[in-house]
Formats: C-alpha cells, sequence, structure tokens
C-alpha cells in the first residue's frame, strides 16, 4: 500500500481585522470527502484519489485556513476495488489506508497552514520550537 502524491488545489485564509485579546486556541480537522479511481492501471495497480479539507480554526472568532487537497494511493487492483466498494456503500476506508491517507493529508496541510499563518498575521496553528536560556 502505497501514497504516491499529496496535491493542493484550493487554500484560503481569513483573519479577523479585531483581535480578540486573551487566549487564541487552535483546533485542527482534517476529513475525507471523496475517494474516487484515479484512472490509471499499471501492472496490475490501479489508483484511488482521495479529496480532503484540512481546517485550522481560530478561536474565539480570530481567523480560519482552510486547505483543499488530494492524496493519490496505489495497490493491487483487488484492493483498490474493496476500498472503493466500502467508501461508494457506508462512506468507510478500511483502517490501515485511512492512516496512511491522514497522515499523508495532515502533513501537506500542517505546512501549508503554518506558511499560510504567517503570510495572514495568524499565530502557526501547531506549536514551533522555541530556544530559551537554561534557568540555572
Amino acid at each position: 500500500m502505497a501514497v504516491v502524491r499529496t496535491n493542493l488545489h484550493n487554500v484560503v485564509a481569513e483573519r479577523k481585522l479585531d483581535s480578540p485579546g486573551g487566549q487564541i486556541s487552535v483546533k485542527n480537522n482534517v476529513s475525507l470527502k471523496n475517494v474516487e479511481e484515479a484512472g490509471f492501471n499499471q501492472g496490475g495497480k490501479k489508483g484511488l484519489r482521495f479529496s480532503f479539507t484540512f481546517d485550522c480554526d481560530y478561536q474565539p472568532n480570530f481567523g480560519k485556513i482552510t486547505v483543499d487537497g488530494h492524496v493519490f494511493f496505489v495497490e493491487e487492483e483487488k484492493l483498490i476495488n474493496e476500498i472503493q466498494e466500502s467508501w461508494d456503500k457506508d462512506k468507510r476506508v478500511p483502517t490501515t489506508v485511512m492512516e496512511q491517507v491522514l497522515n499523508a493529508a495532515l502533513h501537506k496541510g500542517n505546512i501549508q497552514a503554518i506558511k499560510t499563518a504567517e503570510d495572514v498575521g495568524l499565530p502557526s496553528p501547531l506549536p514551533l520550537p522555541k530556544v530559551s536560556k537554561d534557568k540555572k
């Protein structure tokens, strides 16, 4: 099983002009929107395109970043067909596949959200490392 590529196709960011003051919290969420055949077949392997949305919601009402993209996944034709049937029937994907796909989406989404947050003046959606003086 292999994730072969992750592409982004839409990034939207909004920062409210008024700072809410006080503590700002960031809630990150990734979700699958659709699963469809990727349209290729090589050596008995087929591909699926998983559409995802990654959201960073800054509370209280300070801003939002939304990243939409696709994760391309390749596997033996039999498993690809089983995954597609499961999605079409119950909107479910086997756990082992879901883990790989969501990790790829989180990786790409978080990197883009960090860059976008910097551009629009929002705090980083993930804590970044800091250097601190030893207090001995």
